[in-house]
């Protein structure tokens, strides 16, 4: 087990500050010393969803600014026929990409999980079964869900460094989490919001819309729910010429970041 990154949490500090703030008000006026605790809990709170603002611990969200590059990551794959074919898609715009897969999907998929990692791609942990209320469970339910997804990549030859929450949302328990297993934390700062390919009508003008170098994209790797495959891939398909007609390029992960992603044992 790793130690503990207290002394580099926000919140640990703020919290031990917004106590000892509340504890001295108390003797003045009870009602300051409740509301100084509700705004730390409050300020916990908005932390989850936020995740770069780095209070809970560190969360990467976006590469360096100097770098001319953006990198572009799938998550809640793998799945057929759409994995095969977001990376035809990447090979015809020679990109590589970071695949967030769950455990579950992975051993469902091992085989493309091999073409993944053939092709020159990289892929992080999204959990085992991609709960998109995880945060909301439990530190020892995390941490299964983490570790399980770990031991089931590993079975099939790679060890990811990188975790990504599902809907990005995290808790104060992950951080510690991740410091145990040796791992760290990434998010993303370009999104279409379209909950998981659910809505993704115009999902290639919302991401480059103000697009910028050091932008970490997140897109998915999972079958529309509501419109045809061809609409998605066309889709995918503009935001990849639009970054080179921005004038970036597209970086691996590892490579904007400055961290390596996985340890590959194939």
């Amino acid at each position: 087990m790793k130690k503990s990154r207290f002394n580099g949490v926000p919140a640990h500090w703020a919290g031990v500050i917004a106590i000892a703030a509340a504890g001295a008000a108390f003797f003045v006026s009870p009602l300051v010393s409740v509301l100084l605790l509700f705004l730390y809990i409050l300020l916990c709170l908005a932390a989850c969803f936020f995740p770069r603002m780095q209070f809970l611990g560190p969360m990467i969200g976006r590469g360096s600014r100097g770098s001319g590059a953006v990198s572009v990551t799938f998550d809640d794959g793998p799945a057929e026929p759409t994995t095969r074919r977001v990376l035809d898609l990447l090979d015809r715009y020679n990109a590589k990409a970071t695949f967030f897969v769950s455990g579950a999907n992975a051993l469902r998929h091992p085989d493309l999980i091999a073409e993944i990692l053939r092709r020159g791609h990289s892929i992080g942990n999204h959990s085992f079964s991609h709960d998109p209320c995880l945060m909301l469970r439990s530190g020892g339910t995390l941490y299964r869900e983490i570790q399980r997804a770990q031991q089931a990549l590993s079975s099939l030859g790679v060890e990811p460094l990188a975790f990504r929450p599902p809907v990005g949302i995290i808790n104060p328990k992950l951080d510690g989490i991740l410091n145990t297993l040796g791992m760290y934390g990434v998010v993303f700062s370009r999104r279409a919001g379209d909950a998981g390919n659910r809505r993704i009508a115009g999902l290639g003008r919302k991401i480059l819309s103000g697009l910028k170098p050091g932008d970490i994209i997140l897109m998915h790797d999972v079958p529309p729910r509501y419109a045809a495959d061809e609409v998605l891939y066309a889709e995918m398909e503009d935001v990849l010429k639009g970054i080179g007609a921005a004038g970036l390029k597209i970086a691996p992960l590892a490579e904007l970041i400055g961290r390596p992603v996985m340890k590959c044992h194939v």
